[in-house]
């Protein structure tokens, strides 16, 4: 896997556990909370992380009821469709999400992967190829954001 900078954050204590996965689940409360930049601030909504360490420091979230804890994360892959052509094992693309309205059991894959429209990602692994009701060529791979470096 590729390796991602190391991000802090809080989970719920029970998620507080080197190597836990968790999604992003922002609550509209949050958004007006006085520790959303400490807790979700460096974090991408419906993104997926990984627990790479636990501080000691927590904070009480009135929103969920319940002590946050101060941890370090790291990206975890998102899953989303991509056309076959591209879908090649350590290749850097520009993302572009799959324009469809098909009633498909895919169609989360190809429209709600949380990823910009044009944002620069890599693919990590190819895992399937996924038939598509409109024919088109697609295949489910595992994409990591690829961090821009700033241009002075």
């Amino acid at each position: 896997m590729v390796p991602s900078a190391r991000k802090v954050a809080m989970v719920p204590r029970a998620q507080a556990k080197e190597g836990a996965v968790f999604r992003v689940l922002l609550d509209p409360r949050c958004f007006k909370c006085e520790f959303r930049r400490a807790c979700v601030g460096a974090l991408r909504a419906w993104g997926r992380y990984r627990v790479i360490g636990v501080r000691r420091t927590s904070h009480f979230c009135p929103i969920i009821g319940d002590e946050m804890v101060v941890v370090e994360v790291e990206d975890e892959p998102l899953l989303a469709a991509v056309e076959s052509k591209v879908a090649v094992e350590g290749v850097t693309l520009r993302y572009a999400k799959v324009n469809c309205d098909a009633p498909c059991p895919y169609r989360e894959y190809c429209t709600r992967a949380p990823l910009l429209e044009g944002e620069v990602v890599k693919v990590v692994k190819v895992l399937q190829r996924l038939p598509c009701l409109k024919s088109y060529s697609l295949t489910l791979v595992e994409l990591l954001p690829v961090a821009q470096e700033k241009q002075i």
